[in-house]
């Protein structure tokens, strides 16, 4: 399915096939949604390369992914990307809340 993401989508949890909370949707640009990871997923992937704990980063997540739209998900036809976004120059961060 092609999903079409709004603002509407930006909070949403975001699930995997099989259902599992992987990651919230947190902005929204044109056809592609952004998404910041599960962080219990990125420590998993994070430490599985060596990079240093509370690394945080957002993927790209393109409406050919998204096998339905829900008023309370975005829910994938399989698992969410594991890299970064291209655009993650601004998106990658220390983990820390501004």
């Amino acid at each position: 399915m092609c999903a079409v993401f709004s603002d509407d989508d930006v909070g949403k949890p975001v699930e995997n096939a099989t259902g599992e909370t992987v990651g919230v949707v947190a902005a929204v640009e044109g056809d592609v949604a952004h998404v910041k990871p599960d962080p219990s997923a990125v420590e998993s992937i994070t430490s599985s390369l060596g990079w240093e704990k509370g690394f945080r980063y957002r993927v790209a997540l393109g409406r050919n992914s998204v096998r339905e739209i829900t008023p309370d998900a975005v829910r994938l036809e399989g698992e969410l990307p594991t890299e970064p976004d291209s655009d993650a120059g601004s998106e990658i961060d220390d983990g820390r809340d501004e």
